[in-house]
């Protein structure tokens, strides 16, 4: 007896079979059990997107749980989860555009208060430290 093929999404060992590992592999447990575990890894963006023109599951509506899971064609969120999700997603970009107008104010008075010590430091106070024969020579350089 041979070594047997361990399927990560199905949690199942099946004979090590190129032929049987294929069919199992296009088979809807496996492909309902592959789906469910990418599923966890998707961002609310990507849901929202997906299911932005889906209509309703029957199963929503029932109360009952829908047997073709994460494969159905439907959406099986409510409007007011999706509406929750849209909120969740746009509370980040604002808080982003409050920082970032925050932070071009910020760079600005940074700009403005350089320069003016910049301009106080070196030009004023420069000229007087200096001796009068490199003021002479900064003067002719002009």
């Amino acid at each position: 007896m041979g070594r047997k093929y361990y399927c990560d999404y199905c949690d199942k060992r099946i004979q090590n079979d190129y032929n049987i590992i294929k069919q199992h592999n296009v088979g809807l447990p496996h492909l309902r059990a592959r789906a469910e575990y990418f599923q966890q890894f998707k961002s609310i963006e990507e849901i929202l997107g997906e299911i932005k023109y889906k209509p309703p599951c029957r199963s929503l509506k029932d109360h009952s749980v829908c047997m073709f899971g994460v494969l159905c064609r439907y959406r099986h969120y409510t409007s007011e989860q999706i509406r929750e999700m849209q909120q969740f997603v746009q509370r980040p970009k604002e808080f982003n555009s409050k920082r970032s107008e925050r932070l071009r104010k910020y760079l600005r008075n940074v700009m403005a208060r350089s320069e003016l010590f910049v301009k106080k430091r070196y030009n004023q106070h420069a000229m007087e430290k200096l001796p009068p024969s490199m003021i002479q020579i900064e003067d002719s350089s002009k």
